[in-house]
């Protein structure tokens, strides 16, 4: 990696050559319009403010804080709190899903489980097949890993 920088600026290191195809984040553009109170967007995924339980958000966040702090307010495991873990494999399982928390990673996000798993099972130039049209950020994360994405028209059924 080369760092250079004028007397005077910050270095700016440069981007990887795996980056130069990427482009800009569709996700942050469509995120970017929606900021416009005129726009009513149907592609961000993004549920209406006014169905937001604030005030049952804020009596969570209050009863962990006041039960545990020490506890929530400290790093957790690589793969998510165990006790999370446990309850969704617990959820799981009554589903007809047998699972145990050993079997789950929790992410922050569909996008970071996305970028794990391409980086995890993609080499550059691996072909990826998607559905087109597909999530976004999906291509983003697959773009990113040099994979070359191949669009697959949806399946007439009938």
């Amino acid at each position: 990696m080369t760092i250079t920088a004028d007397a005077g600026t910050a270095a700016v290191p440069a981007l990887s050559a795996r980056t130069t195809d990427v482009g800009g984040s569709p996700v942050r553009e469509i995120l970017a319009l929606t900021a416009r109170p005129e726009v009513i967007s149907f592609a961000g995924g993004l549920p209406a403010p006014e169905l937001f339980d604030a005030e049952g958000i804020r009596a969570a966040y209050d009863a962990v804080l006041r039960e545990s702090p020490r506890q929530v307010l400290q790093y957790s495991t690589t793969e998510g709190d165990p006790s999370l873990r446990a309850a969704v494999a617990a959820r799981l399982t009554a589903r007809g899903l047998p699972t145990d928390r050993e079997d789950l990673l929790i992410t922050g996000g569909s996008q970071q489980g996305l970028s794990l798993l391409a980086s995890a099972l993609l080499e550059p130039g691996d072909t990826v097949l998607v559905e087109d049209p597909t999530y976004l950020a999906a291509l983003q994360c697959f773009g990113l890993a040099g994979a070359r994405i191949v669009p697959v028209p949806p399946m007439r059924t009938g």
